[in-house]
């Protein structure tokens, strides 16, 4: 067998019943994809009748790049006794390891009820730190059900990865790196010096990227590796905003990022002080619909109308008729602070400054978190270089473009920062997000 050190213990993890989930990688070139697919080749081979997955982040990357790597490993072992489909590949003993698109549709299958029905001997999630952490959890429900009771095999899972500040850094590689890691997880570190086999200008290569972060991904291994100066928020403090205790506040309000059928997510928070509960979140919803979920969510509360701010590019102009009082944001109002570009900047600023000092508190689902986890990172400074320019963030459609959807629920919580940054004196006015 074509394997290195790293690998060979790999293996002897995915052998141990003692462990399910094997988390391999760390940096490029340390055979992740091989060590995949090999693995794979050998279960439906020597389990005959079994099913298996491959999942990545879309399925285009999958047979592009996956099956490239399946071909290498057959060629190498002369093995042909396989037939690649499009979404598939069938053994002539009747195994077969299904390909599946781990893509996240926040508005047609947000749950990943796709999966719900399927069953799985096993699986490996190539690239994870591309994958949303609910297609994870979807997935360990659908492993260990398919002909696992008749060779007595326990539920097995690769997942294979690069360092990302993602659910794999907050769930894997602090509690690795803490010595904390518990059964049935467990981490091989796996790094371009470990694979004796790559090709001898690799890791050249490597030490030539420019960028210093993707570098240290990527040749190191390291999964601190220094943040994008632009990023207003560390990765560790946004990770704690769903652990912190806010501190104790009579103060209520409720913030309400709004969208109609077909339009985003209608998103709406709850407030006391800094601790907000996430109390609303549909992906369709009628303008008299979302006027009664806001009345009945302001009652339940105890929130008045004067306490509750709104926007979506005139939705909130259409609920204010409604619901008299409440306050709507629209975009590009003047800030309380001259130093910020606009009021939305500067409330972005103030939620930031909340999350670092641990001061912001967020009670949401899991599958929520994960969405959220991933819209924080956005906050992001949009002049860095400019020290003599005003404080203003990237705009919602670069923020767009790097999580291809709409960030709901930062909007909503940054017009929460609305009540943090309004003098006390300032009276009550039309803000703008």
């Amino acid at each position: 067998m074509q394997i290195n050190e790293k690998q060979r213990l790999a293996y002897n993890y995915l052998r141990d019943d003692d462990y399910t989930y094997l988390v391999y990688g760390g940096g490029g070139g340390g055979g992740k994809s091989w060590l995949g697919c090999e693995w794979l080749m050998q279960c439906c081979y020597y389990l005959p009748g079994t099913r298996w997955f491959i999942g990545r982040n879309n399925i285009k990357d999958c047979r592009e790049s996956v099956l490239v790597t399946w071909r290498l490993v057959a060629n190498y072992y002369g093995f042909t006794g396989y037939k690649i489909s499009n979404d598939s590949i069938r053994f002539d003993n009747g195994s077969e390891v299904i390909l599946l698109d781990l893509t996240f549709y926040p508005k047609k299958d947000p749950l990943y009820e796709r999966f719900g029905s399927k069953e799985f001997t096993g699986g490996w999630i190539e690239e994870a730190g591309e994958v949303h952490f609910l297609a994870f959890e979807v997935l360990r429900s659908r492993i260990g059900r398919y002909n696992n009771v008749r060779y007595g095999l326990r539920p097995k899972m690769l997942i294979t990865c690069n360092p990302k500040k993602n659910w794999l850094y907050k769930e894997i590689y602090k509690p690795f790196a803490k010595g904390k890691l518990q059964k049935p997880y467990c981490f091989v570190r796996a790094l371009p010096n470990d694979n004796p086999f790559l090709p001898p200008d690799y890791i050249e290569t490597l030490k030539g990227i420019k960028d210093k972060a993707t570098r240290e991904r990527l040749l190191y291994g390291n999964w601190d590796y220094e943040d994008d100066p632009s990023a207003l928020c560390s990765f560790d403090a946004i990770s704690d905003v769903f652990t912190n205790t806010a501190p104790s506040s009579t103060r209520k309000a409720i913030s309400a990022d709004l969208a109609m059928q077909g339009r985003d997510r209608f998103i709406a928070g709850s407030w006391r002080g800094l601790r907000c509960t996430v109390k609303i979140d549909k992906d369709k919803a009628t303008g008299r619909s979302i006027e009664t979920d806001l009345a009945q969510l302001m009652k339940t509360d105890g929130v008045g109308r004067s306490q509750t701010v709104a926007d979506s590019d005139g939705l909130g102009a259409y609920l204010e008729s409604y619901l008299t009082g409440i306050k709507t944001f629209h975009g590009g109002s003047k800030p309380f602070d001259s130093t910020y570009s606009s009021l939305k900047d500067e409330c972005a600023y103030k939620l930031a400054e909340a999350i670092n000092n641990r001061w912001l508190q967020i009670i949401c689902t899991k599958e929520q978190e994960q969405v959220i986890m991933e819209e924080l990172q956005l906050l992001m400074a949009d002049n860095v270089d400019n020290d003599k320019g005003k404080k203003r963030i990237v705009s919602k459609e670069r923020m767009k473009q790097i999580i291809q959807r709409s960030p709901d629920y930062l909007d909503m919580l940054i017009m929460g920062m609305y009540a943090e940054v309004r003098p006390q004196n300032a009276g009550i006015r039309r803000i703008s997000c």
